[in-house]
Protein backbone atom coordinates (compact mmCIF):
# COMPACT_ATOMS: atom_id res chain seq x y z
CA UNK A 1 0.00 0.00 0.00
CA UNK A 2 1.75 3.11 -0.94
CA UNK A 3 0.97 6.11 1.37
CA UNK A 4 1.27 9.97 0.07
CA UNK A 5 3.92 12.41 0.98
CA UNK A 6 1.99 15.25 1.42
CA UNK A 7 0.34 13.60 4.52
CA UNK A 8 3.41 12.52 5.69
CA UNK A 9 4.95 16.17 5.71
CA UNK A 10 1.70 17.61 6.45
CA UNK A 11 2.18 15.42 9.39
CA UNK A 12 6.20 15.85 10.36
CA UNK A 13 6.04 19.36 9.28
CA UNK A 14 3.45 20.88 12.01
CA UNK A 15 5.54 18.05 14.81
CA UNK A 16 9.02 19.74 13.66
CA UNK A 17 7.40 23.57 13.65
CA UNK A 18 5.76 23.39 16.77
CA UNK A 19 9.05 21.99 18.22
CA UNK A 20 11.05 24.78 16.30
CA UNK A 21 8.68 27.55 17.76
CA UNK A 22 8.94 26.43 21.25
CA UNK A 23 12.73 26.39 21.35
CA UNK A 24 12.45 30.16 19.74
CA UNK A 25 10.41 31.06 22.27
CA UNK A 26 12.72 30.02 24.97
CA UNK A 27 15.44 31.72 23.07
CA UNK A 28 13.12 34.84 22.45
CA UNK A 29 12.60 34.42 26.50
CA UNK A 30 16.01 35.37 26.89
CA UNK A 31 16.79 37.69 24.30
CA UNK A 32 19.59 35.16 22.78
CA UNK A 33 18.83 36.03 19.17
CA UNK A 34 22.36 35.15 17.89
CA UNK A 35 22.99 32.07 20.44
CA UNK A 36 24.57 29.28 18.22
CA UNK A 37 23.51 26.67 20.42
CA UNK A 38 20.02 27.68 19.64
CA UNK A 39 21.00 27.45 16.28
CA UNK A 40 22.79 24.08 16.72
CA UNK A 41 19.34 22.90 18.32
CA UNK A 42 17.19 24.04 15.81
CA UNK A 43 19.01 22.48 12.70
CA UNK A 44 19.07 19.43 14.82
CA UNK A 45 15.48 19.36 15.19
CA UNK A 46 14.79 20.09 11.73
CA UNK A 47 17.34 17.50 10.60
CA UNK A 48 15.67 14.97 13.07
CA UNK A 49 12.21 15.61 12.06
CA UNK A 50 13.02 14.96 8.48
CA UNK A 51 14.59 11.83 9.09
CA UNK A 52 11.76 10.83 11.17
CA UNK A 53 9.37 11.63 7.90
CA UNK A 54 11.29 9.72 5.58
CA UNK A 55 11.59 7.13 8.01
CA UNK A 56 7.63 6.88 8.24
CA UNK A 57 7.25 6.94 4.82
CA UNK A 58 9.62 4.47 3.49
CA UNK A 59 8.16 2.09 6.46
CA UNK A 60 4.32 2.71 5.28
CA UNK A 61 6.02 2.38 1.40
CA UNK A 62 6.99 -1.62 2.21
CA UNK A 63 10.74 -0.16 2.74
CA UNK A 64 11.24 1.93 -0.32
CA UNK A 65 11.46 5.51 -1.13
CA UNK A 66 12.81 6.28 -4.14
CA UNK A 67 15.14 9.77 -4.13
CA UNK A 68 13.05 12.03 -5.95
CA UNK A 69 10.00 10.85 -3.33
CA UNK A 70 12.42 11.63 -0.61
CA UNK A 71 12.84 14.93 -2.28
CA UNK A 72 9.58 16.01 -2.75
CA UNK A 73 8.45 14.91 1.29
CA UNK A 74 11.75 17.31 2.66
CA UNK A 75 10.61 19.93 0.14
CA UNK A 76 7.02 19.69 1.13
CA UNK A 77 8.24 19.33 5.07
CA UNK A 78 10.00 22.50 4.69
CA UNK A 79 7.02 24.74 2.93
CA UNK A 80 5.33 23.73 5.74
CA UNK A 81 7.65 24.64 8.42
CA UNK A 82 8.45 28.23 6.97
CA UNK A 83 4.97 28.98 7.29
CA UNK A 84 4.23 28.31 10.65
CA UNK A 85 7.76 29.65 11.48
CA UNK A 86 7.95 32.98 10.17
CA UNK A 87 3.77 33.64 10.73
CA UNK A 88 5.25 32.97 14.59
CA UNK A 89 7.84 34.97 14.12
CA UNK A 90 5.90 37.90 12.49
CA UNK A 91 3.02 37.69 14.88
CA UNK A 92 6.16 37.68 17.60
CA UNK A 93 7.75 40.71 15.95
CA UNK A 94 4.79 42.80 15.57
CA UNK A 95 2.58 41.86 18.64
CA UNK A 96 4.71 40.83 21.27
CA UNK A 97 8.09 42.23 21.16
CA UNK A 98 8.23 45.33 18.46
CA UNK A 99 11.90 46.06 19.96
CA UNK A 100 13.19 42.86 18.67
CA UNK A 101 14.74 44.37 15.86
CA UNK A 102 16.24 46.74 17.99
CA UNK A 103 17.43 44.88 20.68
CA UNK A 104 19.10 42.73 17.73
CA UNK A 105 21.49 45.26 16.32
CA UNK A 106 22.24 46.62 19.57
CA UNK A 107 23.77 42.68 20.32
CA UNK A 108 25.67 42.92 17.00
CA UNK A 109 26.93 46.07 18.30
CA UNK A 110 27.81 45.14 21.32
CA UNK A 111 29.81 41.93 19.91
CA UNK A 112 31.44 44.01 17.29
CA UNK A 113 32.77 46.30 19.99
CA UNK A 114 34.24 43.17 21.72
CA UNK A 115 35.89 42.14 18.91
CA UNK A 116 37.49 45.54 19.13
CA UNK A 117 36.37 46.38 15.49
CA UNK A 118 37.27 50.07 14.36
CA UNK A 119 34.25 52.50 15.03
CA UNK A 120 33.29 53.20 11.69
CA UNK A 121 32.47 49.32 11.06
CA UNK A 122 30.65 49.38 14.06
CA UNK A 123 28.06 51.80 13.10
CA UNK A 124 28.10 50.44 9.51
CA UNK A 125 26.44 47.23 10.94
CA UNK A 126 24.19 49.24 13.47
CA UNK A 127 22.73 50.73 10.57
CA UNK A 128 21.86 48.16 8.53
CA UNK A 129 20.50 46.03 11.35
CA UNK A 130 18.04 48.92 12.20
CA UNK A 131 14.48 47.99 12.54
CA UNK A 132 12.83 48.13 9.11
CA UNK A 133 9.68 46.56 10.13
CA UNK A 134 7.19 43.64 9.19
CA UNK A 135 5.92 43.58 5.06
CA UNK A 136 4.54 40.91 2.96
CA UNK A 137 8.05 40.43 1.08
CA UNK A 138 9.66 39.78 4.34
CA UNK A 139 7.29 37.05 5.31
CA UNK A 140 7.67 35.37 1.81
CA UNK A 141 11.14 35.41 1.73
CA UNK A 142 11.52 32.83 5.06
CA UNK A 143 9.34 30.85 4.07
CA UNK A 144 11.37 30.64 0.49
CA UNK A 145 14.20 30.89 2.51
CA UNK A 146 13.06 27.69 4.72
CA UNK A 147 12.21 25.95 1.27
CA UNK A 148 15.46 26.66 -0.14
CA UNK A 149 17.38 25.05 3.21
CA UNK A 150 14.82 22.03 3.61
CA UNK A 151 15.63 21.37 -0.04
CA UNK A 152 19.76 21.20 0.31
CA UNK A 153 18.61 19.11 3.56
CA UNK A 154 16.47 16.77 1.73
CA UNK A 155 19.07 16.34 -0.79
CA UNK A 156 21.84 15.06 1.35
CA UNK A 157 19.16 13.13 3.68
CA UNK A 158 17.10 11.53 0.57
CA UNK A 159 20.76 10.17 -0.56
CA UNK A 160 21.07 7.77 2.29
CA UNK A 161 17.41 7.11 3.29
CA UNK A 162 16.63 5.87 -0.68
CA UNK A 163 16.08 2.27 -1.40
CA UNK A 164 14.82 1.84 -4.93
CA UNK A 165 12.65 -1.40 -5.51
CA UNK A 166 15.39 -4.11 -6.58
CA UNK A 167 12.23 -6.27 -8.39
CA UNK A 168 10.40 -4.47 -10.53
CA UNK A 169 7.46 -7.10 -10.75
CA UNK A 170 7.16 -6.25 -6.55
Amino acid sequence: METSTARVALKWGLLTALVGILIKSIQYAQEAYSSPVYSMLLIAVSVGGLVLAMREFRTKNGGYMTYGEGLGLGVLMFAIIGLLDTTYIMIYQTVIDPDMNAKIAEQVREKFEELNMPDSVVMDEAAENQPKGVSGLTFIAGIFMQIFWGFILSLIVSGFMSRKKTNPFD
